[in-house]
């Protein structure tokens, strides 16, 4: 199955807003850039940013696999901050 960029990003568009309205405790926002391997989170000013590489992303949606790669990683991120006592 074949999945554009543009369907790729509107998957994470809508995660960002999902994960916005059911957590208080950070703000969170995307962006595609090209100056990560796959995926990262970046925080600065209380704001957590999923940084993404839009060709990883194209072809984890392909595989199916945006839950596990890309989903799951703000899952982590917010178990992480809740475990060392940092903001999520």
């Amino acid at each position: 199955m074949t999945h554009s960029l543009s369907d790729a990003e509107q998957m994470v568009r809508q995660l960002i807003e999902d994960t916005n309205r059911s957590q208080f405790e950070a703000m969170w926002r995307y962006e595609l850039t090209s100056d990560v391997d796959n995926i990262e989170v970046s925080t600065e000013s209380g704001v957590n940013t999923l940084r993404i590489h839009p060709c990883w992303l194209r072809y984890v949606v392909a595989q199916g696999d945006f839950k596990s790669c890309v989903a799951d990683e703000i899952a982590a991120w917010r178990l992480l901050a809740q475990l060392t006592g940092t903001a999520a």
